[in-house]
């Protein structure tokens, strides 16, 4: 019994304990360092707005949105453990410690002329002079590998580098015949120069060929109207290269508050949608699209969340096996019932027999020696409980014969006690005849 009870308070104290981790694990406060790109940019924008519906959601999951120059400097970032999650382009060359929690949306390769160029295809760009981003961007690497694939020339080429502002202003004032950026369809620094300017998109075709150089670089298209519909702007669907804008996080982040962060991406769509349409563009990592990061522990576990669980998954040799194990638990507890019976069984016996005995008993000191047996029985039993040779039931049968005994030996003692005195009476009573008979003979 004591071994039992034993138990069973290590088995309630184990209970409590899980019950106070996963407590504690679930209101935990995180804290996530993102790194997003330029405040203008669409990345920027849309880890804005999941901060902000995260916050509704999980005030315990604390985001915080650092602005910097763009993915490359992003990636490093991530690599040196600056932050927890970046935005980067799925064509960068990305650190060890990267991992993949969701696609954002796909960015295009846009060509931006102005409308009085001659610029219609990008072998027009020799001799001309062109607005980029900032050098070590992954923007104006995006250009480079276009200018190799091309056999552009660059020194064949009047190169502005620099910021969106500064590039912005040289193509309005004219400086400049034609503008690149790696942005998504309808992108709204684009639209700017086309609302403030004549200008025009220019296809950019060969994504296919592109893609055996580069495996993370997909065939885009950049829809007719997207940046105006009367007059079209385009006025017909352009063929473009696009690729993936990854959000990624680092593989040390914490996998609960990445899984946190992962529902809002998909289970808060609308929410975020609200705030950026753009944001309808967030998808699970697409590992066919050349981008070959592990998936992050805390998001996979959200996107599993619908699949089959080990249990299901195993239910008919589960089922065989709970199966057999009550059969088997059934028949121990039956040969365990009948073992502690054989002991009671035992018990009873003897106590019965020492019942029989003490009423038999024709002395004190014959029912002496059966209270002093019957008393010995207690400790025999509580060792048979300790030792889970029966238990509490048994127990209370034990005692309930025990008592019987003890009732008979207290009734044969009341019944020797009263033999006893009429014994002594008889005599008293004997011994006074005796002295009367003799007065009288006197």
């Amino acid at each position: 019994m004591r071994t039992r009870s034993l138990l069973g308070l290590m088995l309630a104290v184990l209970a409590a304990g899980i019950l106070a981790l996963w407590y504690s694990h679930e209101n935990q406060e995180y804290r996530l360092s993102i790194a997003a790109g330029q405040t203008t940019g669409q990345a920027y924008q849309i880890v804005k707005a999941i901060q902000t519906v995260a916050q509704r959601h999980y005030p315990k999951l604390r985001i915080e949105v650092f602005e910097t120059r763009g993915s490359l400097q992003n990636a490093r970032l991530l690599e040196n453990g600056s932050v927890d999650l970046a935005t980067t382009q799925s064509d960068l060359v990305i650190g060890t410690h990267a991992q993949l929690v969701a696609g954002l949306y796909s960015d295009a390769y846009q060509l931006v002329v102005r409308g009085d160029s001659e610029i219609r295809t990008m072998a027009d760009l020799i001799g001309k002079r062109i607005a980029l981003p900032p050098e070590r961007s992954s923007e104006y690497n995006a250009f480079l590998f276009l200018a190799e694939h091309y056999h552009l020339p660059m020194s064949g080429m009047e190169i502005f580098a620099g910021t969106e502002a500064t590039t912005d202003w040289l193509f309005l004032d004219g400086n400049v015949d034609a503008l690149f950026r790696v942005r998504a369809p309808g992108d709204a620094s684009v639209l700017n120069l086309i609302e403030k300017a004549d200008s025009r998109i220019v296809a950019i075709p060969q994504a296919q060929a592109l893609k055996l150089k580069q495996p993370a670089l997909e065939m885009g298209t950049i829809p007719k109207g997207s940046y105006n519909g009367r007059p079209e702007v385009p006025d017909e669907d352009l063929e473009t290269v696009s690729v993936q804008r990854l959000l990624l996080a680092r593989s040390d982040a914490p996998e609960n508050a990445i899984a946190k962060l992962t529902s809002v991406l998909f289970e808060r769509r609308r929410e975020l949608i609200d705030l950026l349409p753009l944001a309808g563009s967030i998808s699970a990592p697409d590992r066919s699209s050349g981008t070959f990061l592990p998936i992050h522990g805390g998001a996979q576990a959200f996107y599993d969340r619908d699949a089959p669980s080990f249990l299901q998954e195993n239910a008919e040799p589960i089922a065989l096996m709970v199966s057999v194990l009550v059969i088997l638990t059934s028949a121990y507890l039956q040969l365990s019932a009948r073992r502690r019976k054989r002991v009671l069984d035992v018990y009873n016996s003897e106590l019965l027999a020492l019942a029989k005995k003490a009423r038999a008993a024709k002395s004190f000191t014959q029912l002496d020696e059966c209270d002093t047996r019957l008393a010995g029985f207690v400790g025999r039993v509580v060792t048979s409980a300790e030792e889970g040779q029966i238990n509490s039931s048994d127990f209370n049968l034990f005692q309930f014969t025990y008592e019987a005994v003890e009732d008979a030996i207290r009734d044969r003692e009341q019944q020797l006690e009263r033999a006893y005195r009429e014994e002594r009476e008889d005599e008293n009573l004997a011994q006074r005849r005796r002295g009367s008979g003799k007065v009288r003979r006197r």
